[in-house]
Formats: structure tokens, C-alpha cells, sequence
């Protein structure tokens, strides 16, 4: 079983794409539009909703991460504090490269520092609304 993850975005699911893909150094290869595949009459679409993204996905240290943007025509998405991102790895010079990287437009919940359980831990909300954990283990 995997554990797949999904960000759902206004219209900035592009934007977020290429923010970290160049972070994460991975290119998404599969990106879909709404307007990409026929949806009949049942969801009729102007110019603007057709660019916008319907699936793409990205490479995160080996785990793949999916976006999506949300048409006027679904449910409004509200961004909140319910999916946290955790990234765990035993190299603290990367760790400290992709807190540092994602901390552009971010809000900083706890920077990286020493705690009982780790040598580096730290916490942010990025510029997406999206929460990240980073993890040294041993």
C-alpha cells in the first residue's frame, strides 16, 4: 500500500509545480488541463477554467505528489491547517537546503533547531498554505 498525496490549489497549481520542482529538482512529466479531455455539457467551462490544471504530479525524494487546481464548478476549497507534509531524511545539509528553499513567502512555525528527539527539526506553513515538518534521523 502507498500513501499518495494530493494538493489542491485556487488556480496557482502551475506556479506550485514549477516551485518545487525546482526545489526538489523534479520536472512533472503529466500534467492535464481541464480542458484537456471533453466534459460535455455537464461542467461547461470558459477560456480561464480550461488552462487550469486537473491532475500533474511531481517527484519528492522519491514519492510522487500530486496537484490540482479547483474550478469554479466543485467545491470551494479553503485552505487550512489538515495536511502536513513530513520530510525525514538523514542528511542535514539537504534538510536544511529544502527548509531554507521552501521559507520563500513562508510563515515560519518553529525554524530549524535541536530537539530531544532530533539534531534538526523545524516547521513552516509555505506561501501555498501548505504545512512542511523536516526531520533528521539517524
Amino acid at each position: 500500500m502507498t500513501l499518495g498525496v494530493y494538493i489542491n490549489l485556487k488556480t496557482e497549481a502551475r506556479e506550485a509545480i514549477a516551485f518545487y520542482g525546482e526545489i526538489f529538482e523534479s520536472t512533472c512529466e503529466d500534467l492535464m488541463t481541464y480542458g484537456s479531455i471533453d466534459h460535455g455539457d455537464e461542467f461547461p467551462m470558459d477560456d480561464a477554467t480550461k488552462e487550469l490544471v486537473m491532475n500533474a504530479s511531481i517527484q519528492i525524494e522519491g514519492q510522487t505528489v500530486m496537484f490540482s487546481d479547483t474550478p469554479a464548478f466543485m467545491s470551494e476549497l479553503v485552505r487550512g491547517n489538515n495536511v502536513t507534509l513530513v520530510l525525514e531524511t538523514t542528511d542535514g545539509d539537504k534538510l536544511t537546503r529544502y527548509f531554507d528553499a521552501l521559507s520563500d513567502g513562508a510563515t515560519k512555525i518553529m525554524p530549524l533547531q535541536q530537539t530531544f528527539w532530533s539534531e534538526k527539526f523545524g516547521q513552516l506553513t509555505d506561501k501555498y498554505g501548505v504545512g512542511w515538518s523536516f526531520n533528521l534521523t539517524k
